[in-house]
């Protein structure tokens, strides 16, 4: 065993011992890597565990710029970082958190003409956008690109977040499945309905943990809307099914 390894090894020993995980189950995190689309308050958060679980890649992709109010939740931004695009920024902050993390960032907004390119071949995406607009872009092309994806969304102390394979079964939902009444008009947002914090990293912290199931091939639910009211402390699970009349996945 040579000198990285050992460091490796002793970097990551809490998951290594864990009997879901071990050795191989390690290796398969550090072979595996995800696309963030949207470095704030979900993104932020689910990319700094990912990089902490130990992935192998990241691919990053906002092209927005930090701003005074997003501090409260958008974890590993400052002040010093206002004005400076948050896709650069989240991946600095990253490869201190891990320098073996291969990064690849990119300042521009997902469309249906570009995303293709940005995404390349990570299989599991992370949706972690506010507008519907690119949720509804991200979704089809998941969909017939044959990704993974994993969305979460956020309104004042509430947050929802499911995993989607449409493509793999005849019976599996997809994003638009799940709110058909949604258009690219269809406004939402953090600035516009509110949010606190904790909420805010919560989220993210769920779809970095559905990512890891998933590339660890532990319990991975393609039927499931999860809510979390984090006002009350009470977490509910809704089996979702897919709508025969979907413009997307039928």
């Amino acid at each position: 065993m040579n000198k990285r390894e050992k460091h490796l090894i002793e970097k990551y020993s809490r998951q290594i011992m864990m009997d879901q995980i071990g050795i191989s189950g390690q290796k398969k995190i550090f072979n595996s890597s995800v696309s963030v689309i949207g470095c704030g308050g979900l993104g932020t958060s689910a990319a700094q565990y990912l990089s902490m679980s130990g992935l192998g890649g990241l691919t990053l992709i906002d092209d927005d710029k930090v701003s005074l109010s997003n501090l409260n939740r958008q974890t590993l931004f400052s002040e010093k970082d206002v004005g400076k695009s948050k896709s650069l920024v989240l991946s600095e902050r990253i490869k201190s958190i891990n320098n073996s993390i291969k990064i690849i960032y990119f300042k521009k907004k997902v469309t249906s003409k570009n995303i293709k390119r940005f995404v390349g071949k990570d299989k599991i995406v992370l949706d972690c956008t506010d507008n519907y607009e690119s949720r509804l872009v991200i979704n089809k092309f998941c969909h017939l690109e044959k990704k993974i994806l994993i969305s979460a969304a956020l309104q004042n102390f509430e947050l929802q977040a499911f995993m989607t394979s449409s493509w793999s079964k005849h019976d599996n939902p997809c994003y638009k499945c799940i709110f058909p009444e949604l258009s690219k008009d269809t406004a939402m947002s953090c600035d516009e309905m509110g949010i606190i914090a904790p909420v805010a990293g919560l989220g993210g912290l769920i779809q970095a943990n559905l990512a890891i199931n998933f590339i660890l091939k532990l319990k991975s639910n393609f039927k499931e809307l999860i809510l979390f009211d984090c006002l009350n402390l009470d977490l509910k699970k809704i089996k979702i099914t897919k709508n025969k009349k979907c413009t997307v996945c039928n």
